[in-house]
Order: structure tokens, then C-alpha cells, then sequence
């Protein structure tokens, strides 16, 4: 790549900013794997040599390989980890007190909280839905402010630090003796 091509980059920007899930990372990767010829199998059909460019997915993972000429030359993986840290929507979210709505959600990954909080999120993913033929999943992206996690005042920090220490078995710090 010459200083002035920065084609490969501005790829993988728009590759980032179209997968803001690991699901529609998976997707997105899946796509430009048919364009590039490779063929989507079923996980559970019989494979064949016939398949020299071929990739299945599941859920948020999708493997791929390429058969070479060469069959003496063993075989190399690569492989990547799709998933993030992120605030996840439980399966039963609604919930509400004092007039407000709220969704309950359960931290994934190493989140640092403060990144989260105070700030306009969307939401993206995959839901699942019930349907008489069974259940179909579907991708969700929606990207605009509809949910703000906000900042705990100082003063319910507090209560909930003396709420730790104040415990059975603990010390002033929170930590257990």
C-alpha cells in the first residue's frame, strides 16, 4: 500500500462502523466471503472436497476455509473474536418504578462502566421470535439515542459502599475478613 492508498483502510472503517454487533460482524464478514466466491454450507450436511471455498455460520461465529492444491501441505487456521464488551438486554427486560420505564440489562465482558454511562445509546444485535415454524432470528440495529444508562449521584454511592461495610463478615473497606 502506497502513503496515499488508503483504500484498505477506509474498507475496514466502513466494515467497523456496518457491524456494530458481533452478529452483524458475522454477517458482514459472511457477504463478503459469497463475493468473493466462497459458499455457505449447513453445519450439520455432509461436506465434500467439492467445496474448495466454503464458510458456515452460528450465531455470532462464522468458520471458513479454503482447500489448496497441495494436499500434503497440512492446513493453517486464523482465526478472530467477534464479540465485544456491552451492556446486554436481558431476555425479560421490562421493568419500571417511579413512573419510568427501564430495560434490565446485565454487563458482558470487561465493560468499563463509565464509558456507558450518561451518554445516548442505541441498541443492536439479534432478537428471537417465536413463530409457529419455530423460532426465526433477526438482526436489530437501531441507531439513534433511545436508552441512557445514567450516573448514580454521589450520595447513593455512598449508601451503597456503607451498605458493603456495614455487612457480616466484612471490614470497613467492603473487603471480607
Amino acid at each position: 500500500m502506497s502513503n496515499g492508498d488508503h483504500t484498505h483502510c477506509h474498507d475496514m472503517g466502513a466494515f467497523i462502523d456496518a457491524s456494530p454487533s458481533p452478529y452483524h460482524a458475522v454477517r458482514n464478514a459472511a457477504a463478503r466471503l459469497t463475493a468473493a466466491g466462497f459458499s455457505e454450507v449447513s453445519e450439520t450436511d455432509e461436506w465434500t472436497a467439492a467445496t474448495p471455498l466454503g464458510y458456515f455460520l452460528r450465531g455470532g461465529s462464522l468458520v471458513a476455509w479454503r482447500v489448496g492444491s497441495d494436499t500434503g501441505a497440512g492446513f493453517r487456521v486464523i482465526g478472530a473474536h467477534t464479540d465485544s464488551p456491552n451492556l446486554r438486554i436481558k431476555p425479560q427486560p421490562d421493568t419500571g418504578t417511579a413512573g419510568y420505564e427501564q430495560l434490565g440489562v446485565e454487563v458482558y465482558g470487561g465493560v468499563l462502566l463509565n464509558s456507558w454511562l450518561d451518554r445516548d445509546l442505541g441498541i443492536s444485535g439479534r432478537v428471537a421470535v417465536q413463530k409457529d415454524q419455530g423460532i426465526e432470528e433477526h438482526l436489530v440495529l437501531v441507531d439513534r439515542p433511545v436508552l441512557r444508562v445514567g450516573r448514580p449521584k454521589p450520595n447513593a454511592l455512598r449508601s451503597i459502599s456503607i451498605a458493603k461495610s456495614t455487612r457480616p463478615g466484612s471490614s470497613s473497606t467492603g473487603r471480607p475478613t
